[in-house]
């Protein structure tokens, strides 16, 4: 991640634009007040917003850590989709 200015950000936009969607860079945008914000692509954001909202339920956190595990540990059985 890296941390920019607001005052490159806006000579720069396009650009940055471009290095988050095509590279998946992060970018900090800070103020001269100390006030900052995150440029990320939507593609991450959406996939962020779903993962938090996947985690929100504790039966559905449960679930997934256990299948996580299960992965691990090699104990799953792969099966074709027809």
């Amino acid at each position: 991640m890296q941390a920019v200015f607001y005052s490159h950000a806006r000579n720069h936009l396009r650009e940055l634009i471009d290095k988050v969607c095509d590279d998946f860079d992060e970018y900090i945008i800070t103020t001269k007040n100390d006030k900052s914000a995150v440029l990320i692509s939507y593609d991450e954001y959406s996939s962020m917003k779903e993962t938090m909202y996947l985690l929100s339920s504790k039966n559905n956190r449960d679930r997934l850590n256990e299948a996580v595990e299960q992965i691990e540990k090699l104990q799953f059985t792969k099966k074709d989709i027809e």
